[in-house]
């Protein structure tokens, strides 16, 4: 598992650029790519762990996407990405812990 958080803070922070954080709200073909790319670092660490990429590569792309799409706000308008909150913040994070956990269980 440790590797798996390696990986989701590589692709969710290191891999993202402040160009990319500002934007993903607002089109959503930065978001996919953001979304892509830190599910293509989950499932280089699950090929890593000899673990078998399949169904966990759409999940996590889209699981990322709509948790990142909720918390920068495009549903209920309100832009949480320019203005951080630390709860919205902990939720996502706490959401994409919950979908290391389930790839890496399932």
């Amino acid at each position: 598992m440790i590797w798996l958080l390696f990986a989701h803070f590589i692709g969710d922070w290191g891999l993202q650029s402040s160009w990319m954080a500002e934007n993903k709200g607002k089109y959503w073909l930065v978001m996919f790519a953001h979304c892509m790319i830190w599910a293509a670092c989950i499932c280089i660490a699950l090929e890593y762990m000899n673990l078998r990429v399949g169904w966990d590569a759409p999940f996590l792309v889209f699981g990322h996407m709509i948790c990142d799409k909720w918390k920068c706000g495009v549903y209920d308008k309100k832009p949480f990405c320019k203005q951080p909150s630390a709860k919205h913040l902990y939720i996502d994070q706490i959401i994409h812990l919950v979908q290391l956990g389930i790839v890496y269980l399932f």
